[in-house]
């Protein structure tokens, strides 16, 4: 099992930085893309894609909603990332994630994210995370290697 996107392992992070397009914007990152996607307005989704992925989260956590947001955020994220893993040969990210082979890929965290990870602090160990982060790279692995 794979239980932590970091070290080794940091490519799998949507903080990880790898150039994608996704709706015809250019983002540094998974997180900048996933965190435009909560808004219709593509002048802010333009100027979430230049921010890091760190400062894309924080402008994300106040964004207006738009309203179909809670249907479509989990298709939002398996594009993303399969953009992410298809778009940069050059970082050969695509084998990268083929190389996890069969491991069980597990967003661990510490900062309380059961929805698309698994969070190991005091608090919550004893609440098993949904993980749909690693849910879809394990799909989206699974897809590159039936290609």
């Amino acid at each position: 099992m794979i239980d932590n996107f970091s070290k080794d392992y940091f490519f799998l992070s949507n903080f990880y930085n790898a150039y994608l397009m996704y709706e015809g914007i250019i983002y540094c990152s998974t997180e900048a893309a996933f965190q435009a996607a909560k808004t219709l307005d593509v002048a802010e989704r333009e100027r979430i894609a230049r921010l890091s992925p760190s400062d894309a989260k924080k402008v994300g956590r106040n964004l207006q909603l738009r309203p179909d947001w809670e249907e479509i955020k989990d298709k939002v994220m398996y594009d993303v990332c399969r953009a992410k893993f298809t778009m940069n040969s050059s970082l050969k990210l695509d084998e990268r994630l083929l190389a996890t082979g069969n491991e069980e890929l597990v967003e661990g965290n510490t900062w309380h994210d059961n929805y698309w990870g698994n969070c190991t602090c005091e608090k919550c160990k004893d609440i098993p995370g949904r993980n749909q982060l690693g849910k879809t790279l394990m799909r989206i692995r699974n897809e590159l290697r039936n290609q």
